[in-house]
């Protein structure tokens, strides 16, 4: 076996000198001894030792944590703090970097010994893992690059979204914009009832071919992005505002001109909604939702038109007289016990039983009726309310799940949604193990689940608010894959531990080829990169039968249960029913 390399930084010559002594007794190589981080940080950058040993108080403007991170970004190097620091701060500081080893000094030969070890030890495992999960990736990534492709039209889908917009972005200069358009075919439905299946595909592949066609034409770069059935997304740079909505109105031109299927002549409208990067948002998900309202705007006023973002259509309910009094009564709602928490099951599909559930809030107004979450949560968002009702979801659903297993029903995992606002808490993590303390729920039955938009602002940071939250022993889930429009590459990067299928995947998944592919193999995807999976929405047998070929771990859908209130889950559990018994 080949001798290890050590490295090791200690501003103390006579500590160094004696640790590599022992360190030459115990059969290592001590390649290189440093007083400070920045030689070292040189040094790695040409030599790779096997692994560095580093004393935390350490000459120069980097102490040993500074450095141990800085080598963190710049090669795969195990680290053992030695040091004489021990304070819960510097700890806590020191773990950040993923250290392979924290030693008190003075310490003894065999403490030396056995760290060394077993770092090597853990390094080796982990780069065996990180190996296997390089080749897994490359594995799959023909199987990825198909998943952004949509068969029918051959146009990119939703998962390009993301990694379109930012190339665009980073081809324009300073003075340039990208425009947004979100393309939506008038009266799809009721044309559509009047089609065959074939002549339905044909109208949409038609449809595809003009759009792509006239984005080739045009001057500036341009992407053609298939969304769903009567929805394209093109993103295009240019010059001037004044270029999209002639873009525009050349795109209504093109699509109202006359489609031939079968001998059967068909005349399409579109309503079009433009927003603009930089001047409307920096953010592809603002972006698309500015279009987005721009587009019904411009539905509401007639067929065949086209309608530039503007921000008085973010004038929020709460603006209007109605808004303010919604307002004023959801500052009630909890000191007046209005909220209420629903269940829907997880079901297991390889043992057909309940293994969880998903908390969902209820709004009941005594008199204005029960609000579903959407009508107030985002009104709760902007008033600042969401962080007193997050808190008490949380709560009520770890009291509520300890209360199960309290009564003798399994032990079930209960998932509480947080928003994007209360991700942004810095006490988040406080929180969270403040509630598991009071409940006395055990770590392992609480799963935080958190959506894709949320996430990929900031990813470093994010990254590491994640691992923070892990240490508490909560499960990450990531919820509604597929509607975030970024790429399956950002699965490696967050420490997921359930991914979670948004239904326009699994709907129809029985009758459409495409959602078939799509899910089979991010469900096979998932699950070599040791995620579980849930598919949620799932309101027929034949998607049901389709997810169970597909090795799907669970489901959540109206085929099996609704959302229930905490009686109605507790007598579900207690007559021990399977997911078959609820017919």
């Amino acid at each position: 076996m080949n001798q290890v390399n050590i490295v090791i930084v200690e501003d103390e010559i006579i500590i160094a000198k004696n640790i590599a002594r022992k360190l030459k007794n115990l059969n290592y190589n001590v390649c290189k001894i440093f007083a400070s981080g920045q030689p070292l940080i040189d040094y790695i950058t040409i030599q790779k030792p096997d692994i560095i040993l580093m004393d935390i108080a350490i000459r120069g403007e980097m102490d040993g944590i500074e450095t141990a991170s800085k080598i963190k970004d710049i090669a795969d190097i195990p680290v053992i703090f030695l040091t004489a620091y021990a304070t819960p701060e510097v700890v806590e500081r020191a773990s950040e970097t993923s250290c392979y080893g924290y030693i008190v000094k003075p310490f003894k030969d065999e403490e030396l010994y056995a760290t060394l070890k077993i770092a090597l030890k853990k390094h080796q495992e982990n780069s065996i893992v990180k190996k296997s999960l390089q080749d897994t990736i490359k594995e799959y990534s023909s199987q990825i690059e198909n998943l952004y492709i949509n068969n029918q039209t051959n146009l990119p889908n939703r998962l390009f979204l993301r990694d379109s917009f930012d190339y665009l972005v980073a081809s324009i200069n300073g003075e340039q914009l990208v425009a947004v358009l979100n393309i939506s075919i008038d009266r799809f439905k009721k044309i559509s009832d009047f089609l065959s299946k074939e002549q339905q595909d044909s109208l949409i592949t038609e449809v595809a071919q003009r759009l792509q066609n006239y984005v080739e034409s045009c001057g500036g770069q341009g992407i053609t992005i298939y969304m769903k059935e009567d929805h394209f997304i093109i993103m295009i740079t240019l010059d001037t505002k004044i270029q999209a909505n002639n873009y525009a109105k050349e795109i209504s031109n093109l699509l109202g001109q006359a489609i031939y299927l079968e001998n059967q002549e068909i005349f399409l409208s579109t309503s079009i909604g433009i927003a603009f990067y930089p001047s409307d948002s920096f953010n592809i998900e603002e972006l698309l939702q500015q279009s987005e309202k721009a587009r019904d705007y411009a539905r509401s006023q007639g067929a065949n038109r086209h309608q530039s973002f503007s921000f008085a259509f973010n004038v929020k309910i709460s603006r209007s007289s109605e808004g303010l009094h919604l307002e004023a009564e959801l500052h009630h709602a909890l000191e007046r016990e209005q909220l209420e928490l629903y269940y829907q099951p997880k079901i297991d599909l390889k043992t057909n039983s309940i293994v969880g559930a998903e908390a969902l809030v209820r709004w009941n107004h005594p008199t204005m009726g029960r609000f579903e979450p959407y009508k107030f949560i985002p009104l709760a968002e902007e008033s600042g309310l969401i962080r007193p009702i997050g808190e008490w979801i949380l709560n009520r659903a770890c009291q509520q799940n300890k209360a199960w297993q309290n009564a003798g029903l399994n032990d079930l995992t209960i998932s509480v949604n947080i928003s994007g606002i209360q991700f942004k808490q810095s006490d988040l993590f406080h929180q969270v193990t403040q509630v598991l303390f009071n409940s006395s729920l055990e770590p392992q039955y609480l799963e935080l689940e958190l959506t894709e938009n949320i996430l990929v602002e900031n990813i470093k940071i994010n990254i590491q608010k994640l691992n923070i939250l892990k240490k508490a022993g909560v499960k990450i889930t990531l919820d509604n894959f597929g509607t975030g429009y970024s790429s399956l590459g950002y699965l490696q990067q967050f420490p997921f531990d359930i991914l979670k299928i948004d239904s326009c995947f699994t709907h129809n998944i029985d009758s459409n080829k495409i959602n078939a592919t799509i899910t089979k193999n991010v469900i096979d995807m998932a699950h070599d990169l040791g995620l579980t999976v849930v598919a949620q929405g799932i309101e027929t047998e034949a998607e049901l039968n389709n997810l169970k070929k597909c090795n799907c771990d669970e489901i959540q859908g109206f085929l099996f249960y609704p959302p229930l209130n905490a009686k109605e889950f507790k007598n579900l559990l207690l007559s021990n029913k399977s997911i078959y018994s609820h017919k």
